[in-house]
């Protein structure tokens, strides 16, 4: 079922009142800078003006939660990345599955030790793929999906040594093609740095344009 959006924000750890508080403020504001600008320039450009900015700043604002929601997301997945090279020591050195996972536990956030805690619980009473695929869902990536489904088949098949082979090509692959997302992302986040003087000159250059256009029209009905 979806969230409403005061379950998602409260999810995030934001208080629900203060964001609502915020945003109607920032509403406000708005229509106040645009009535106060038609009352002094007697133009509708600039109350226009404000007023679909004042649009895109709430779509922002409110966008923004599914953005911290989908960092919040990949911060999981990449620990749980990271945990998986400990689980992959654990396995090779002789430890099943059940108590590699369990060792991974002290060097968890809280997030992922739930979600470790609630498997092996399940798995105490559910020896089918179940457990694996519930830990799996919490991250709703198909990467972490993939490695659970090739560690149930290591427990599967008695955790022997092809299994165990498999497991590490296929987690070896998965880590390598992780890593390198990581870096396209931060350049990514690096490129879009570099676009913002050109959104700023964009932004005078309209601003003008307007200031502009309004002292034409003045001029105009002078004449």
């Amino acid at each position: 079922m979806k969230k409403s959006l005061k379950d998602r924000i409260n999810a995030l750890g934001l208080s629900y009142q203060k964001e609502m508080m915020f945003l109607i403020l920032l509403i406000v504001i708005v229509i106040a800078l645009a009535f106060i600008t038609y009352i002094f320039f007697k133009q509708i450009y600039f109350p226009l003006f404000i007023g679909g900015g004042g649009v895109i700043a709430v779509y922002f604002y409110l966008s923004r939660y599914s953005s911290i929601e989908k960092k919040i997301e990949k911060e999981h997945v990449d620990q749980l990345i990271s945990l998986l090279s400990y689980f992959e020591i654990f396995i090779s050195n002789g430890n099943n599955v059940y108590t590699s996972f369990k060792m991974l536990i002290p060097y968890a956030e809280i997030f992922i030790q739930d979600a470790i805690n609630a498997m092996l619980m399940q798995i105490d009473v559910d020896k089918t793929i179940g457990p694996y695929i519930n830990f799996a869902s919490k991250f709703n990536n198909r990467t972490i999906e993939s490695l659970m489904l090739s560690i149930y088949q290591m427990v599967d098949n008695d955790e022997n040594s092809i299994e165990l082979s498999e497991f590490n090509l296929l987690f070896n692959n998965i880590k390598e093609k992780h890593f390198d997302e990581m870096i396209d992302a931060h350049k990514k986040s690096l490129d879009l740095f570099n676009s913002f003087p050109l959104i700023g000159a964009g932004a005078i250059t309209i601003i003008l344009s307007l200031c502009i256009v309004s002292i034409i029209g003045d001029y105009i009905n002078v004449i």
